[in-house]
Parts: structure tokens; C-alpha cells; sequence
């Protein structure tokens, strides 16, 4: 005899989609982090890497490290740090962060999420990473 499951169980147990990881980031983090161009669809096999694979287990990593993920983008950038988002972003949108004080898109925060879950060896290196995970 099989076990029967919630409507809510199954999803949970469904393959990891772009679509998915941002209705979850959407659900879990501040609107304001909702920006810039970062694919979704390429965070499914970075995430595959480290045995992510379903909605419910990306659930629980977001939500694991969720008051670290918010402590960490609302830390201050260095001077240095500041002047490249400027020249990346423009002076409006960096003013606009600092006050705000947010600093990372969706998919930076998963990122993150995943270096600090796995260690530094999930971090993705600075040529790999598309400017649309910052401000």
C-alpha cells in the first residue's frame, strides 16, 4: 500500500525550477532585493551541485540562513567597494542601496546561501559571476 502525500508534500518534493527559486526568494526575502538581471534558470545546476535538486530543499536552505543572508546585505560596502557598484550601477542607484540599505539581487543571496551551507568552494569567482547578483 503506498503512503499517501499532501498536495503540499508532493510540491515540495518537485524538481527545482528558475520559476521556483524566485516564488521562494520572493516569499521569503524584503521586495527590495528583487532587481537587476540574474538568471534563475542558471542557479538550477549550480544547486544540483550540492544535492539541491527539490523545492522543499531549497525551502529549508533559504530559510536556514535567512537572518544571516539579511544581516550580511545589510551590512556597510568599504569606500572601495562602493566605487565599483558606482561604476557599475550609477550614483543614483548606490545612493539609493545605502539608504535602503540593501545590497544583494535574489540570486546573489542565494549564493551566499550556499557558500555558507557548503563553505567556500560553492562561492562562484568573480569571472564567473554576472554583475546582475548586485545592485
Amino acid at each position: 500500500m503506498t503512503k499517501h502525500l499532501s498536495a503540499r508534500a508532493k510540491r515540495r518534493e518537485e524538481l527545482l525550477s528558475g520559476e521556483m527559486i524566485h516564488r521562494v526568494m520572493a516569499n521569503t526575502f524584503p521586495r527590495r532585493n528583487d532587481f537587476g538581471q540574474g538568471s534563475f534558470e542558471e542557479l538550477v545546476p549550480e544547486l544540483a551541485k550540492f544535492g539541491i535538486t527539490t523545492l522543499g530543499k531549497f525551502q529549508r536552505l533559504m530559510i536556514k540562513h535567512r537572518k544571516e543572508l539579511l544581516r550580511i546585505d545589510r551590512d556597510r560596502l568599504s569606500p572601495a567597494e562602493e566605487r565599483q557598484y558606482v561604476e557599475w550601477w550609477g550614483a543614483a542607484f548606490v545612493k539609493d542601496a545605502v539608504r535602503r540599505q540593501y545590497w544583494f539581487a535574489y540570486p546573489g543571496l542565494v549564493r551566499i546561501a550556499a557558500e555558507l551551507e557548503f563553505g567556500e568552494g560553492a562561492a562562484i569567482t568573480a569571472t564567473e559571476l554576472d554583475h546582475g547578483d548586485g545592485p
